[in-house]
């Protein structure tokens, strides 16, 4: 039975940057999921397949719930998570309870609810919780999450600047324009509005100033917004490519044995010893093939 679980969990959850077949399958069932959500938004859809899509949601539903209770049982095969109070912290992990939000009030509801399930149609917007399950099955999505953490101090005060120019801009339209057009500009929170829509270059056109003060104005704050729209995309730029020049994390390093590291031990935590004897079989067939390559 142990084996059988541990199989399981290495299914479930292999080594990072690797994929298995049920890990695809669960891919493929969130984007269904999604667009399920969409297309029961559409009433001719929903009155002429309503069985169909209720039947496959259902369907759907039921694979997650299934496939989350074989993760909580197979995931006492890692030391971090085995015994009761290994179960409650892999519980209380947030991708976890957010895991478990995208299925369990809807599928509640539907068991046992019902009648209420037209009524409390809102429910079906967790599905969307199911797109941060794509994090843990590509790497490439903590790696974007690592560099905007880096990014974050410079972000906050690209925003900083960017909340000035809003408000500053919308007080001196507000002084030019008031009078002339009080259903605009007749506040400076009306006059918000014209301000972020030109500042983050959107520029809806539905509303504009008529004075020259005004005019001179706004063409300032619209050159000010090219810039305001330039330096967070700059700062991310240069965050991403210092991130991405990096090696991954746990990249495997074919002239580097972890055996010789202190046993159970590797890169900050504690190994599990079914992972370590899967990293040595993946070193394994990576020189293998680098041999072959040589040859």
């Amino acid at each position: 039975m142990d084996s059988f679980r541990a199989r399981l969990w290495e299914i479930i959850d292999p080594e990072e940057g690797e994929m298995s077949w049920f890990n695809w399958l669960i891919v493929i069932l969130i984007f269904a999921s999604l667009v399920m959500l969409a297309l029961e938004t559409e009433t001719s859809l929903r009155d002429g397949f309503r069985g169909l899509l209720l039947s496959v949601n259902f369907l759907i539903l039921l694979v997650f719930a299934g496939e989350f209770a074989l993760r909580l049982w197979a995931a006492g095969v890692d030391e971090r998570w085995r015994g009761v109070k290994g179960h409650i912290d892999y519980v209380a992990r947030p991708h976890v309870i957010a895991d478990f939000l995208a299925f369990g009030p809807e599928l509640s509801v539907i068991l046992f609810f019902p009648n209420l399930a037209e009524q409390l149609m809102f429910l079906r917007a967790l599905r969307l919780l199911r797109l941060l399950r794509l994090a843990s099955f590509f790497p490439v999505f903590r790696r974007i999450g690592r560099a905007l953490a880096d990014a974050a101090p410079q972000l906050g005060a690209a925003a900083m600047i960017a909340f000035g120019a809003i408000f500053i801009s919308a007080c001196i339209l507000y002084f030019a324009e008031s009078k002339i057009q009080p259903e605009a500009f007749g506040s400076i929170p009306r006059a918000l509005w014209w301000a972020v829509a030109t500042l983050t270059t959107v520029g809806y056109g539905d509303v504009y100033p008529v004075t020259l003060f005004g005019r001179v104005a706004a063409g300032m704050a619209a050159v000010t917004g090219v810039g305001l729209v330039a330096l967070p995309a700059g700062i991310l730029a240069t965050t991403f490519d210092r991130e991405f020049s990096r090696p991954p994390p746990d990249s495997p390093d074919p002239d580097h044995d972890e055996d010789e590291d202190e046993p159970g031990r590797g890169r900050g935590r504690t190994v599990p010893q079914h992972q370590q004897q899967r990293r040595r079989a993946r070193r394994g067939r990576l020189r293998r093939r680098q041999g072959q390559g040589k040859k």
